[in-house]
């Protein structure tokens, strides 16, 4: 009898060091009995928060990577694409989505976070990933992205369930299926990720820890994704990469560099071997 192995197609660059990107995105869809193929955007020394990382663009060789991956026939059951350096690479995402038959297309639009704007991109490169974000059938903005991508001011952390559902909304407007709004804040210590899916909306509320790790946010997505592409709903999924990625930064807290190394995914990826993870 033949047996199913999703496939995704993971767009992401690759850090050496300071857990991030396919270092996160590979190990932990593969933990969720999905198979990996990587496209890279850029190979680094370590992660751009520290000082003097060396930087290779990929951008040159992508397109020469897609015609050969279009030659062997290749199929995808998903399109998941984290940081983008240029429009070029946006582009490239673009027809990954429409040229290679993927069933699910998730985009993490990385463009900045508490109000800040990523250095690299431009204007143009924005407008790029809001039409990117057009043709996905799902999109996992931060508020920062959020307001990029609809054209609202920063309003901080702090959310109350009406003005995130109505990001929501905004977002799906653009044209994605869903989408869930990550790092929203409330008064009570409790952090949100909010999403929209075919017109219903849903939160899934965990306890907000008080410190950061690298690589939480593409550890979330990709726990999401390894739900969605095992059958799993959206909202079941991203309870479960909520949950994931806190045990795993509570796991992780005193382990010696975490902070430097990045979250502790690692221990707890076998717990994902649904789909969803287990307790």
């Amino acid at each position: 009898m033949t047996k199913n192995l999703p496939r995704v197609a993971a767009v992401h660059d690759v850090s050496g060091y300071g857990k991030c990107a396919l270092t996160v995105a590979m190990p932990v869809l593969s933990a969720c009995g999905v198979e990996v193929c990587p496209m890279p955007t850029a190979l680094l020394s370590a992660n751009t928060l520290f000082e003097g990382f060396t930087f290779f663009d990929f951008t040159p060789h992508m397109e020469a990577y897609l015609e050969h991956w279009k030659k062997l026939g290749l199929c995808f059951d998903s399109v998941y694409s984290g940081f983008l350096g240029s429009e070029k690479q946006i582009s490239y995402v673009a027809r990954l989505i429409e040229d290679f038959d993927s069933g699910l297309s998730v985009i993490d639009p990385v463009m900045g976070d508490n109000g800040v704007v990523i250095k690299t991109y431009t204007p143009e490169m924005c407008k790029s990933m809001i039409d990117l974000v057009s043709i996905a059938d799902c999109a996992t903005p931060n508020i920062t992205e959020a307001c990029l991508l609809t054209g609202r001011s920063y309003p901080g952390a702090e959310l109350s369930r009406e003005e995130s559902a109505a990001i929501c909304r905004d977002i799906c407007n653009l044209g994605t299926r869903s989408v869930v709004l990550t790092g929203v804040q409330r008064n009570n210590g409790r952090l949100y990720n909010c999403g929209m899916d075919k017109g219903e909306y849903f939160e899934c509320e965990i306890e907000l820890l008080p410190y950061l790790q690298h690589g939480t946010g593409d550890l979330f997505t990709s726990v999401m994704l390894g739900g969605l592409m095992r059958g799993n709903c959206l909202q079941d999924s991203v309870h479960s990469a909520a949950h994931f990625v806190y045990d795993a930064m509570e796991y992780g807290r005193y382990i010696e560099d975490i902070f430097d190394r990045g979250v502790a995914f690692e221990p707890l990826a076998w717990k994902l071997g649904t789909g969803l993870y287990v307790k």
